[in-house]
């Protein structure tokens, strides 16, 4: 019987071995099968995170929606009813923040592009009166290179040339938008069926876990998952707090500084600040321009104002919102944002805080566990 244990821990072990040496000397053929695989399940990977994010709103909804009616038919539409208004009350937040901020955006774009060849026209007056002042700039600017019809003709001059490069850009974009419209589509159908039936669904994995698992492996699994799941919850909860605090505070200092725009620039910078990053420059970026329009000196202010808001928010407000939500402290959380921006990016700050929620959840529970059986071992 021992010999039969060891010829098949032998037998498993030569076997990935001899899978892991295939990886390596195909490892091109293996990157492509795994992209093309990629490519195939992204529609349900995408479902999957969409469901995972609509469930906190559809739990809360749940326990609200008459949490004390005894009738039946109450209880048979809870789930389908809190399920769409979840939907629904995302989708109107969106449109919300589509309405406000871009016919705004729309509008200064167009005044722009009608005061652009003036504003153009001062600058290169401006250099021209000033370049013998300074012998590096007199050596390279030509007042004829800086005229908006000059501007003009060279644009026309490099059309035929780039007009081949716009039409495969376009396609490229038509095609890569049509894709993600599919996966999308696909996506939101995928994560209704996982809301609509998460219970089914979790007892057939409770199934396959009693059928496949050692009840030591499956116990371990599940203390993960659960702790998984509290962390990247309390997360993205947390996440949608701090946005809400930070657009307040943006429409509340907008407002006492008198820049234009308060409520829409303020809404567009909390909802991007969901983002990693980015959003925030995004955010800012769009105000600076709406900004710009109206009163070019208040554009530079708010760009002054912008940073020191993201500063107490990125420093103070973040952390500290972020701990208290997922239970960790505010100093793990400055650093899982700084490891996890240097390790993965955009993504790795974006998933570097509930990662090191789980961790450090496991770790205290692991660390109370046996500090318990010490205790009880010396006594």
């Amino acid at each position: 019987m021992e010999s039969r244990s060891k010829d098949s821990q032998f037998v498993k072990r030569a076997l990935l071995l001899a899978g892991l040496v295939l990886i390596i000397v195909y490892f091109n053929q293996v990157i492509k099968a795994a992209k093309a695989v990629y490519d195939i399940v992204l529609p349900l990977i995408l479902g999957f995170v969409i469901a995972y994010v609509v469930n906190i709103l559809m739990r809360f909804l749940e326990r609200h929606y008459f949490p004390k009616a005894e009738k039946p038919w109450i209880d048979k539409t809870r789930r389908p009813v809190c399920l769409l208004l979840s939907y629904v009350l995302i989708l109107l937040i969106l449109a919300a923040v589509i309405t406000l901020v871009l016919p705004k955006v729309v509008d200064t774009i167009r005044a722009l592009s009608a005061v652009l060849p003036e504003y153009w026209e001062r600058i290169s007056q401006w250099v021209e009166e000033h370049k013998d002042q300074w012998s590096f700039v007199s050596e390279w600017v030509d007042k004829d290179a800086l005229s908006w019809d000059s501007i003009t003709e060279s644009i026309r001059s490099s059309a035929p040339q780039s007009i081949s490069g716009i039409l495969t850009s376009s396609l490229n974009v038509i095609t890569g938008l049509t894709s993600g419209l599919f996966d999308l589509v696909v996506g939101l159908a995928f994560s209704a069926y996982l809301l609509s039936s998460k219970e089914r669904l979790l007892t057939q994995a409770k199934k396959l876990q009693k059928a496949f698992m050692k009840p030591s492996t499956a116990a371990r699994l599940n203390t993960v998952l659960t702790a998984a799941n509290e962390s990247f919850t309390s997360f993205i909860t947390g996440q949608c707090t701090e946005a809400v605090i930070l657009g307040a505070l943006c429409i509340l200092g907008m407002l006492i500084f008198g820049f234009p725009y308060a409520t829409s620039i303020g809404i567009f910078v909390g909802v991007t600040s969901l983002i990693p990053v980015l959003g925030a420059y995004l955010g800012a970026a769009v105000g600076v321009l709406l900004i710009f329009q109206a009163d070019p000196a208040k554009a530079l202010l708010f760009i002054v104002f912008i940073i020191v808001l993201q500063q107490l928010e990125g420093n103070l407000i973040y952390p500290k919102v972020m701990g208290t939500s997922i239970g960790l402290p505010g100093l793990w959380v400055f650093a899982a944002v700084i490891i996890g921006g240097g390790l993965g990016g955009i993504v790795g700050m974006l998933f570097g805080v509930p990662v090191a929620a789980t961790i450090y959840r496991l770790v205290r529970t692991a660390a109370n566990e046996r500090s318990k059986a010490q205790a009880a071992r010396s006594t």
